[in-house]
């Protein structure tokens, strides 16, 4: 259905032709969506317009699009999965240091930004500062035809990586902080459960390690089909009944050295932690509830680790740009579909009722 317009009047004054309007997708409240378009502006001074070409949509937004999200809660503008084309650069002349970006540079959006000073924004692990700001939440995002961000918040895409994939650099880029985080070996048994984009990304990202034995279950078989076309190895359907039983066939009788949960619910974290073997990891890398009770006995005498993933770094980005750049992800059926901005709510709204068919939603500005 269209999203209600609440556009501002344009003005005799600055009237523009229609595609240099902003045009922006927001959540005004829980599971409501608002179309808002008003006239457009030049950048604040050292920030950066982009023109956005595809902005994906994923589990995190659905969460905040309904109110579930355990931090970010409506009103907010979403989209963080997203790619464009920079238009301008503003002049600061207080600004040092690095050049700015040339109008007509492809560039993908690097949600986190911290404060810049303390002990993990040093360490270039901003995704974990106490005042960490994100673009999709604290930040408006990209579910828009511009977004206006301090450079940081952008990076220029390898020419390699082709259009339509460009806007999984981000999606990627979490599967590869958590497999990196996850510190799997070689001789590994790995086991992902939760058969989405990120959950698909990781089995990938563990395959092109060259992880021996690497298992995704999910209960929608029409995933399981589309992530194994897209080249994971070995593919389970479980039940809520048997939710990993059938795992076995592929995974030893003692449980995988690493176990990832994709879906972040108290159910899959605890099926998570029962299919680790004693001395493996769990990574918890879907959105976990606020609240979430584990075995303490599995856990402590199983010297069983728990491992939380937020996010990503920017060196992440770049090793999805290799990735993609050298053919992780192949051309299948099924792999995106997209439709218009206008769409959004519809689309979240479908989202919440059923899995996609496809890997990937996108929706692009109109």
């Amino acid at each position: 259905m269209p999203l209600p317009d609440q556009s501002t009047p344009v003005t005799e004054r600055v009237s523009r032709t229609p595609d240099t309007r902003q045009r922006q997708v927001r959540v005004t409240a829980p599971r409501q969506l608002a179309l808002v378009e008003r006239d457009l502006t030049g950048p604040p001074p050292g920030e950066v317009r982009v023109r956005v070409r595809e902005v994906g949509v994923c589990g995190s937004d659905l969460k905040m699009w309904s109110g579930e999200h355990a931090v970010l809660k409506p009103p907010l503008a979403l989209g963080h999965e997203a790619w464009g084309i920079v238009e301008e650069h503003a002049a600061d002349p207080d600004a040092t240091g690095s050049a700015p970006l040339t109008p007509g540079t492809p560039v993908v959006i690097v949600p986190p930004n911290g404060c810049g000073t303390c002990h993990n924004c040093a360490r270039g692990r901003e995704q974990l500062c106490a005042r960490m700001r994100f673009v999709g939440g604290q930040i408006d995002g990209a579910m828009a035809r511009f977004l206006t961000v301090p450079p940081h918040h952008l990076l220029p895409i390898d020419p390699r990586v082709p259009e339509e994939l460009r806007v999984l650099i981000e999606p990627l880029a979490v599967a590869v902080h958590a497999v990196g985080r996850a510190r799997v070996g070689a001789d590994d048994q790995a086991l992902v459960i939760g058969a989405g984009p990120i959950g698909v990304f990781c089995a990938l990202v563990l395959a092109a390690q060259g992880i021996g034995r690497v298992v995704v279950t999910d209960r929608d078989p029409l995933r399981l089909g589309l992530a194994r076309r897209l080249g994971v190895p070995h593919v389970v359907r479980t039940t809520a009944a048997q939710p990993l039983l059938a795992a076995g066939d592929h995974i030893r009788s003692e449980g995988a050295d690493v176990v990832f949960d994709c879906v972040g619910a108290q159910a899959t974290t605890t099926q998570a932690l029962t299919a680790t073997c004693r001395g493996g990891r769990t990574v918890l890398v879907g959105i976990s509830p606020a609240e979430l009770t584990v075995g303490g006995v599995a856990l402590q005498r199983g010297e069983r680790e728990l491992i939380g993933v937020q996010m990503y770094q920017r060196e992440d980005f770049r090793h999805a740009m290799d990735l993609l750049a050298e053919g992780l992800v192949p051309a299948v059926d099924g792999l995106k579909r997209s439709r218009p901005l206008s769409q959004a709510g519809e689309l979240l709204d479908e989202l919440a009722r059923r899995p996609s068919p496809v890997l990937k939603e996108t929706l692009l500005p109109d």
